[in-house]
């Protein structure tokens, strides 16, 4: 049986989440979280995720504190349950996490000199490096799972990484207002509708194809032995339209 907590527990501690979360699933402690699992907690960890999200857009600060605590609780139950198989800890989420941090920014950490627009390439190339080997699509981080619209946005951020820009639609459209931008994809969405088409789905079999081509991209590089950030806008365009 765990001793209760101290009655001074520094309350402001990440450890003192990790020993509260503990003590919820011990025997002793409650019926819901005792019966939890990662699969269960799957539904909660993207609602928390969403509220935080609307908390944030909500500009209230305190609303934000208290969503990104309820968004720790699930990181750290999460952390529990792989404890008790044996596989990590809450310990080990954090080290891995420092090290990657200080890995990835070695512009901070290390004294490297590097200019502010190659930032994000060099995310990219460090990336790769910790994958050895067997190195993952630039794409492969974006979940299947996200909505359409958002996986777009990520999907292209990635790309932008690597100077990757697919052409796009020559559309005369001057975009500086957001309400405006608001109103065209409602729009769209409202065309899509009355064609008969699904927007969710044929936004999403687009990310589908971008992500074929950028796989074909990626193919090409490693053929010419190449990473993708060592090429230049100009050779990024080239590639692109060759593996079209």
């Amino acid at each position: 049986m765990l001793a209760p907590l101290e009655p001074f527990a520094d309350l402001a501690s990440l450890g003192t989440l990790t020993r509260i979360v503990e003590r919820l699933r011990a025997p002793n402690g409650c019926p819901w979280d005792r019966e939890q699992t990662h699969e269960s907690l799957r539904p909660h960890l993207l609602e928390e995720a969403y509220e935080a999200l609307a908390a944030l857009d909500s500009g209230d600060p305190a609303r934000l504190r208290d969503e990104l605590g309820d968004l720790l609780l699930q990181i750290a139950l999460h952390a529990e349950l792989a404890r008790e198989e044996g596989t990590f800890d809450a310990s080990e989420v954090a080290r891995r996490l420092n090290e990657k941090l200080i890995r990835r920014h070695p512009h901070v950490f290390a004294g490297t000199e590097v200019s502010s627009g190659d930032l994000l390439a060099q995310w990219e190339r460090i990336k790769r490096e910790e994958q050895g080997d067997d190195p993952k699509s630039l794409l492969g981080g974006v979940p299947r799972e996200l909505p359409a619209l958002f996986a777009a946005e990520r999907m292209l951020e990635r790309a932008a990484r690597v100077k990757l820009e697919p052409p796009r639609l020559d559309l005369p459209l001057d975009i500086d207002d957001q309400d405006f931008l608001g109103e065209l994809l409602f729009d769209v969405v409202a065309a899509a509708r009355d064609a008969g088409f699904d927007a969710e789905t044929a936004l999403r079999e687009a990310n589908e194809r971008f992500a074929a081509h950028v796989a074909r991209v990626e193919a090409r590089a490693s053929k010419e032995g190449r990473a993708l950030e060592s090429y230049a806008p100009e050779e990024m365009r080239r590639l692109w339209d060759e593996t079209a």
